[in-house]
C-alpha cells in the first residue's frame, strides 16, 4: 500500500514542482493508482478487464525493460573530446533556461571547459511561450559561464529532436566542423537522440546529462512512449 502511494506521489510532485502534466506522469499515476486498488481489493483480479489490463501491462513492462537496456547502453558512448558538441534544447521561461535545460549545459560546459578546443551547436527553436529561441538562451548561459563566444554555433530553426540532429549536421558541414559529433542531453532522451543521429549518417557519442530526481520518472516513462512511437513509424515506413 505504501509502495503503491509513494509511486503517486512520485509523478504528482512535477505538476507541482514544474507544472509538467504529460502522458508520463499520467501513465505513472494510473499505474500508481491501480497498485493501489488491486492491494486495497485483491478480488478485483477475478475481474475479466482487470486480468487483461493486467496482461497488457505485464507486456509493457516487458518492452521498457528492453528499451531501458538500450538506453543504459548508449550511456556508455562517452566523447573521446575531438568531437562537435550539440546539445539539444528543451523548454525555457521566456529568456532563462529552465531547469532542464540547465542540467544539459551545465554537462555542456564541463565538456567544454576539459576540452578547450571543442567547438559546440547550441540547438533549438523558438516555442510559443518563449520570448527567444532555446539556441540563443543556450548561448548566452555559455558565454556569461566562461565559454569563449567563437566557439559557439547556434542552431534556432528545429521544433524537434530530429530537427535538432538534422539542422545541426547542416551547420557542421557549412562551417567544416568535425562530423563526429556528441550528443547532450539528459540521460533518458540520449538513446533516441544517439539513434537519430546515426540514422542522418553522423558518428555518435553520448554527453549525459543528469535529471533532478523528481522529473526522471516523468520523462522517462514519457520518453518509452517516444521511442515506441518512432519505432512503429519507422517499421511502417
Amino acid at each position: 500500500m505504501i509502495i503503491a502511494v509513494l509511486i503517486m506521489i512520485i509523478f504528482v510532485i512535477p505538476v507541482f514542482t514544474g507544472q509538467v502534466v504529460n502522458i508520463g506522469n499520467v501513465t505513472g499515476f494510473l499505474c500508481g493508482y491501480l497498485l493501489y486498488r488491486l492491494i486495497q481489493n485483491p478480488s478485483l483480479i477475478a475481474n475479466p478487464w482487470m486480468s487483461a489490463l493486467l496482461c497488457l501491462l505485464a507486456f509493457c513492462v516487458m518492452i521498457a525493460v528492453f528499451v531501458t537496456i538500450r538506453m543504459i547502453a548508449v550511456l556508455k558512448k562517452k566523447p573521446e573530446g575531438d568531437e562537435t558538441l550539440i546539445i539539444l534544447g528543451c523548454e525555457i521561461m521566456g529568456e532563462k533556461p529552465s531547469l532542464m535545460q540547465i542540467e544539459r549545459l551545465e554537462a555542456a560546459r564541463k565538456y567544454l571547459e576539459k576540452y578547450p578546443s571543442a567547438p559546440v551547436i547550441c540547438s533549438g527553436g523558438q516555442g510559443k511561450n518563449e520570448k527567444i529561441s532555446e539556441a540563443l538562451a543556450m548561448k548566452k548561459w555559455l558565454c556569461d559561464h566562461g565559454v569563449d563566444e567563437r566557439r559557439v554555433f547556434m542552431e534556432d530553426r528545429s521544433t524537434t529532436t530530429l530537427e535538432n540532429i538534422r539542422y545541426s549536421k547542416i551547420i557542421m558541414e557549412q562551417n567544416h566542423l568535425n562530423m563526429k559529433a556528441a550528443v547532450c542531453t539528459n540521460e533518458f532522451h540520449l538513446y533516441r537522440a544517439v539513434c537519430m543521429a546515426e540514422k542522418e549518417g553522423l558518428q555518435c557519442r553520448a554527453l549525459s546529462a543528469r535529471t533532478a530526481w523528481w522529473l526522471l520518472p516523468t520523462f522517462y516513462v514519457r520518453e518509452l512512449y517516444a521511442i515506441i512511437y518512432h519505432s512503429l513509424r519507422g517499421w511502417l515506413n
